[in-house]
Formats: structure tokens, C-alpha cells, sequence
């Protein structure tokens, strides 16, 4: 019996025409959706356009192995080769908008009618402290008593002179007692060697947990036990495998144990009576306690080194900032004059110390300002040559503010710290005057955003601000400082693992040496 082999179409044929019909499939799907898209953007006006997108063909991931190698260089270059000052891309599976002209980084304060505040602050309770419970998220985000919480408790405790004059006071009092610690008692007069990073982790912890939490939890077991649960906070935000946050995982739980340690609230600060005062849910105050711990010292440790290290290693900014709180002390009357706590007013005096900590927050600040799109709207650059944009629902608005506080348009050598940037100046005549930054012949009134804006402004901004003044003051009363020199070492940069989630750490820790100042 034959076959007859002319009835089988051949493989190549058959190949051939598979193709095409997924070819002509492909260009039906496109053109419907530039269809839908160009439908979309003629109904919001003429001269609307979609921002443009960087390719990228790894699955999931997308641009985030790229922008991870250093957020503001990746925004920079892709707002320069796609010739926008904003573009969208692919991260972690998420429609990511990057905003590269610093003009418009204060865009998510302006369009909030078209945003979702709560979305990733959600995410971040969920992923990070644990907060998985509706009940408990509720309370945390929309009771009576997380209202009361962020308009008067916050407000009251970290604003009010009465309270910053206690709890600053209670800072500086712990910084006295750890400050013997520094010093070789075998080695009198003797440099003492110190990790500079250590150092400050544990400073800003003890000296910022005690006062504004609990003294039980400000033990150098929970210094450490946030160092690993803070070390891993963006992959535990991202979700990241269980097995890559195991070590973060069981040091949030250990801290988690000792905030749910009837000790800890027998020694808690007023502030934290008052917070638990206001929870129905024991779980919930617990792990949004372990937020605002996080809130606390997340932030101003790296804050506080980078002050400290470029300080010490400005020859200059050192002279210049201990003549500065010299002169404060002398100003005092009585015999122990160096050793009484700094008020308010003399720490308010210290415009160089806090034009330091501005500089290097400028240069630092490594957050990402967030919002979710919840309504599509149309962003007016109103700017010559630049386009209006349809900002669809979905995309995740990921606002740099280093893009704005590298402006070299608004700083000057604006890679370059300068510590008393930021300090009042004298004009022609003597007058004292405050610093002023203009871009194209305007004034600028706000050149910074490290604190947030609007409803989300940081309520220990002022407190962060005074801790650091003191314990700038403190050292350089008592101690001699100075980098060890080393051949082989380069100045610290940024660690670019932490960046997004706040204040830039250093990617490695340099060594200072210490003594008695003669």
C-alpha cells in the first residue's frame, strides 16, 4: 500500500505560516491597544502625550539591577537620552515613573486629588512590621486614635519647646554617660581608636530610644538587632524571598519580643503611654511601635555619620565649628560651664553645626517620595519645549528628591560639601542675612525637601536637628577627633543597597581616632 505524501503540508510551510499567523495576530493586539492609547490622550487635549518608556527584556525585574548601581546617575541618563524630564520603566514588576528635571520632583505634592497616599505606607506596614491583620491596618492608618496621634501627640512631643527641652535634655545626658566609653583609662592622653559608623549607631539609638520610646529597649542587643532588621528593610519591603530576609526577620521578632515585655512599657516615655493609650489593638501598638523606632534612629544615624565624618575630615569645617561652640560656652557663667546640657537657644545659635547636618543631608538624602496614581490626570510641565503628560491609573510615582538637591543650576559645586552652604552670611553693609538660592534670576524659598511636604512632613524634623547639634557639641568639647590616614582607603560612598528607603549608609566604615582635648 502507497502513501500519497502530497496530501502533508511540509514542515517548513507549516512553520512559515504559524509565524505569520502570530505575526498578524501581534500587529491586531498593538494596534488596538495604540488605538485605545491614542483615544485616551486625544480625549485629555491636543498635544498629550505618554511618557516615554526605557526597554527593557529582563522578565519582572526590569530596570531595577540598573538603577540599583546608583539611583540618580540611572535618572540622570535615561532623562538625557530620552530627552524628557520624565520617563517611565519597568521595576520589580511595577510602572515606575522617574521624574528627571528637579523643577517638577514637587510634583507629588502638587497632584494629590490624584493620588494614593496610603498605598505603599501599607505595603511597608504589611511587608516590613508585620501588620497583615484588616483590623489592626485600620487602626493604625484611619481610627479616632491614629488621628490623635499624628495632630497632637507628634505635634506635642516633638514640637514644643517644653517637651524638646526634656527630651533633648534626657539626649544629651546619655551622650555624657556613653562618652567615657571612648577612652583607654590605661592610656591616659593616648589616641583611642573607634569605628566612626558604630559609634554613632549606637549614640543616635540609646540617645534617641530612651527619651522618645523606652529606656528598656535602648540596650546594645537592640542596637544590634535593629542593625540586622534595618539592614534588610528594602528586601523585606520588595517581598524578597524568605530565605534572603531570614536573619531581618528574626531581629524584627526579637525586638517585637522586648517592645511586648511588660518592662518596656514600666520604663516607656510619655509619648509611648499616650500612643498606647490610644490603640484597641495590643498587636497593632505593638508593631507600629517597632515603625516608629524605625522612624526614630532609621535615618538619623546615617544622617548624624555623614555630619561627623565630614566635620572631622574639613580641617576648616572642624576649626570653624568648635570656635562656633567654644564661643557658646564661654558665653556661660559658673565654674562647670562645659559640662551643663545645651538649651534650646544656645543649640539654635549653632548655624554652622546645622549648616553642616543640611549639607550633608543635600548630599545624602537617599529617599524615594512614593504615590500610587489613582485617577489618570495630565502633568503641564509649563515649561518651553516641554510636553503635557497623561500619567495613567496604576504607575508608581517615584519622586527623587536628589535629583532636586544636586540642581547644580540651584547649588554651586553641587558635588562638593561645602559645610557652611547653608549658614547665614554677611552682606556689603554687615548685615547678617540668611542663606538664599535663586535659579534663572527667581528665588527659591524651599531649595531642600528632606522632610516630606504637606500632610506627610516628618514630625522629628526639629528633634533629629537638635540631637545631632548636641552631640556635635558634646565631642568636640571634650575630644580631639581625626580620620586615620590610610593609603590604601578612599573616602566612604554611598551604599547603594540601602538607597531609596532614606539617608544614604556608607558602604564601608571609616576609622576615627579619639582623645582628651588638650
Amino acid at each position: 500500500m502507497t502513501m500519497n505524501t502530497d496530501s502533508f503540508i511540509e514542515p517548513e510551510a507549516f512553520t512559515t505560516g504559524a509565524a505569520l499567523v502570530l505575526s498578524i495576530l501581534y500587529f491586531l493586539v498593538q494596534f488596538r491597544r495604540t488605538s485605545k492609547i491614542n483615544a485616551k490622550l486625544s480625549s485629555h487635549g491636543p498635544g498629550v502625550v505618554l511618557p516615554p518608556h526605557v526597554k527593557s527584556y529582563i522578565p519582572f525585574l526590569g530596570s531595577a539591577i540598573e538603577m540599583g548601581k546608583g539611583t540618580r546617575a540611572f535618572i540622570a541618563k535615561y532623562s538625557a537620552r530620552l530627552n524628557s524630564p520624565i520617563f517611565t520603566a519597568k521595576i520589580a514588576g511595577n510602572h515606575c515613573l522617574f521624574i528627571g528635571d528637579p523643577d517638577h520632583v514637587t510634583m507629588v505634592y502638587r497632584y494629590t486629588k490624584y493620588l494614593d497616599d496610603f498605598t505603599l505606607q501599607k505595603t511597608f506596614t504589611r511587608n516590613v512590621l508585620g501588620i497583615v491583620d484588616k483590623a489592626d491596618e485600620y487602626e493604625c492608618f484611619y481610627s479616632d486614635g491614629a488621628k490623635q496621634i499624628n495632630k497632637k501627640l507628634y505635634h506635642k512631643y516633638l514640637f514644643s519647646d517644653e517637651e524638646l527641652t526634656k527630651s533633648v535634655g534626657k539626649t544629651q545626658k546619655i551622650f555624657q554617660d556613653l562618652l567615657p566609653n571612648l577612652l583607654d583609662e590605661k592610656c591616659e592622653g593616648e589616641w583611642s581608636k573607634y569605628s566612626l559608623f558604630a559609634m554613632v549607631r549606637e549614640y543616635v539609638f540609646k540617645a534617641s530610644v530612651a527619651p522618645l520610646i523606652s529606656e528598656y529597649i535602648a540596650t546594645n542587643q537592640d542596637v544590634e538587632a535593629f542593625r540586622t532588621f534595618d539592614k534588610d528593610i528594602p528586601l523585606m519591603f520588595a517581598e524578597a524571598p524568605a530565605f534572603l530576609t531570614k536573619k531581618a526577620t528574626h531581629a524584627r521578632e526579637k525586638l517585637l519580643e522586648n517592645i511586648s515585655n511588660d518592662k518596656f512599657m514600666e520604663t516607656g516615655s510619655e509619648l509611648t503611654s499616650e500612643r498606647k493609650a490610644l490603640f484597641n489593638s495590643n498587636q497593632a501598638f505593638i508593631r507600629s511601635t517597632l515603625g516608629v523606632l524605625f522612624a526614630s534612629v532609621g535615618n538619623s544615624t546615617p544622617a548624624v555619620f555623614w555630619t561627623l565624618y565630614h566635620i572631622i575630615a574639613d580641617e576648616d569645617a572642624l576649626r570653624a565649628i568648635r570656635a562656633e561652640v567654644d564661643g557658646i560656652v564661654k558665653a556661660r557663667s559658673g565654674t562647670n560651664a562645659h559640662e551643663e546640657p545645651f538649651a534650646l537657644e544656645e543649640l539654635d545659635k549653632m548655624v554652622l553645626t546645622k549648616s553642616a547636618f543640611t549639607e550633608a543631608l543635600r548630599l545624602y538624602h537617599g529617599a524615594f517620595t512614593t504615590r500610587e496614581v489613582s485617577t489618570d490626570f495630565v502633568f503641564d510641565p509649563k515649561k518651553p519645549g516641554q510636553s503635557k503628560y497623561l500619567i495613567q491609573k496604576g504607575t508608581r510615582i517615584m519622586a527623587f528628591a536628589a535629583t532636586l538637591h544636586h540642581d547644580p543650576d540651584l547649588f554651586h559645586d553641587n558635588l562638593t560639601y561645602k559645610y557652611d552652604r547653608f549658614a547665614p552670611k554677611m552682606d556689603k553693609d554687615g548685615n547678617v542675612k540668611p542663606p538664599e538660592f535663586s535659579k534663572n534670576g527667581k528665588l527659591i524659598s524651599e531649595p531642600t525637601r528632606f522632610f516630606g511636604g504637606g500632610a506627610h512632613l516628618c514630625p522629628g524634623r526639629k528633634f533629629i536637628s537638635y540631637e545631632m547639634q548636641a552631640l556635635v557639641a558634646v565631642l568636640l568639647i571634650r575630644f580631639d577627633m581625626k580620620l586615620v590616614a590610610s593609603s590604601d582607603e578612599s573616602p566612604p560612598q554611598i551604599d547603594y543597597s540601602s538607597q531609596g528607603v532614606g539617608v544614604s549608609h556608607p558602604d564601608r566604615d571609616p576609622t576615627i581616632m579619639v582623645r582628651l582635648r588638650t
